[in-house]
């Protein structure tokens, strides 16, 4: 990518606005500053549990890259980026980290980036870790970082104890009116660029505005402002010039909350949708202790062919319904009519559940999944649905 300025070239090493988190191109916000410190206060303390919460695009992870840094020879640390599904691969990934540390002085920290997406099952196991000592101090000092589920998750009244054990609870926020130009000016600093192209006060207003001060969606708008001034060889970058870039890119704040919303049915779809949700009765039918709500309560009958395997496939499991709406509604805007059924575990918790009930063939199942990858849902088990006396079972 080259910047022009005076008829000549300057070939930039990196792109000032890429939506990876660069530790170059980190800026610590006041915001920033003190929660990375806190961070760094409570893993002193050996508080044992850390939790980090904040929006999508607000630089979570690019904090943990800076965390694994700045944390000296006195620690052993791990980021999972990826995190576990089962206890069993939560304790397979810290034995591969820590197993070789007896005799070692060194402290054990692992920090769990995207930890929003830990099932129950997990959160459950990082409480017997907490509970783990050595010479009256924490064995393994965690840190959880995700988004606001996180939070609600480990407000559950399952996890009190969980939640009371966490030392330190943290909220990272967005960058401030007054922070935005310094942001955007640090990150044409480090792409060498600082000569070449600037943002004036009033662009940085209209980003703000336009943005909420979240980084990523900065980084959205300001890359084609970037790409727009080195065509038009314009070293200032105006207002207007970021309002045309805008209108490029859904990078708004509006866009990003609107994209969260529930699409309007077409009356294809709609016709599609109450077709699959009487399907889906009979499948919930056969599973009574898991209760439908209202507007799955529909029962059909489904002709199955016991010479032909058929699915159902379920997509996820979460402790509070509006998780599982949210997933739902994000498959009604890819154009799958999901069903929700809630099933009581007692001491106070419901787990709700996300299905497609199909009937589906071998080959649409597998369809399905390929799909449903593609569109980032990986967490998918086939359900086998087959006829005993005369019902549809699982």
């Amino acid at each position: 990518m080259a910047a022009v300025a005076g008829g000549e070239k300057k070939i930039m090493n990196k792109r000032p606005f890429s939506l990876t988190a660069d530790l170059d191109f980190l800026y610590l916000s006041e915001g920033h500053m003190r929660v990375f410190g806190e961070i760094l206060s409570a893993i002193g303390r050996r508080d044992g549990l850390i939790c980090v919460t904040g929006d999508p695009g607000a630089g979570k992870t690019i904090i943990c890259r800076r965390l694994l840094e700045e944390l000296g020879d006195e620690y052993n640390v791990v980021l999972v980026t990826t995190p576990p599904k089962t206890p069993q691969a939560m304790t397979e990934t810290l034995d591969d980290a820590f197993g070789e540390m007896e005799g070692d002085s060194r402290i054990p920290v692992a920090v769990f980036d995207e930890a929003q997406h830990l099932d129950f099952r997990c959160l459950d196991h990082i409480k017997f870790l907490t509970n783990l000592e050595k010479a009256g101090e924490k064995l393994v000092q965690i840190v959880l970082v995700g988004q606001p589920e996180l939070a609600e998750k480990i407000g559950h009244k399952r996890f009190t104890q969980l939640e009371q054990r966490i030392g330190a609870k943290l909220k990272l926020g967005t960058l401030k009116k007054k922070e935005v130009l310094a942001y955007l000016n640090h990150r044409l600093t480090v792409a060498g660029l600082s000569e070449e192209a600037r943002f004036t006060r009033n662009s940085a207003r209209f980003l703000y505005r336009e943005t909420g001060g979240v980084p990523r969606l900065i980084n959205r708008i300001a890359n084609i402002a970037v790409e727009q001034a080195q065509q038009e060889h314009k070293g200032k970058i105006g207002a207007g010039d970021v309002k045309r870039a805008a209108s490029k890119v859904g990078a708004s704040l509006g866009d990003w909350k609107e994209s969260a919303s529930p699409r309007r049915f077409s009356p294809r779809l709609a016709f599609l949708t109450i077709l699959l949700v009487l399907s889906a009765g009979w499948y919930f039918y056969s599973n009574p202790e898991w209760l439908i709500f209202p507007y799955d309560r529909q029962i059909a009958e489904i002709q199955v062919n016991p010479s032909r395997p058929e699915y159902a496939l379920k997509l996820g499991a979460f402790l509070t319904r509006e998780q599982a709406e949210e997933l739902r509604e994000r498959l009604a805007r890819e154009d799958f009519t999901a069903t929700i059924a809630a099933k009581d575990f007692g001491d106070g918790w419901t787990l709700y559940q996300v299905r497609l009930p199909g009937p589906y063939s071998e080959d649409e199942a597998t369809n399905v999944m390929d799909r449903l990858g593609k569109i980032g849902i990986q967490s998918i088990e086939k359900i086998p649905l087959v006829r005993q006396q005369g019902e549809l079972k699982k």
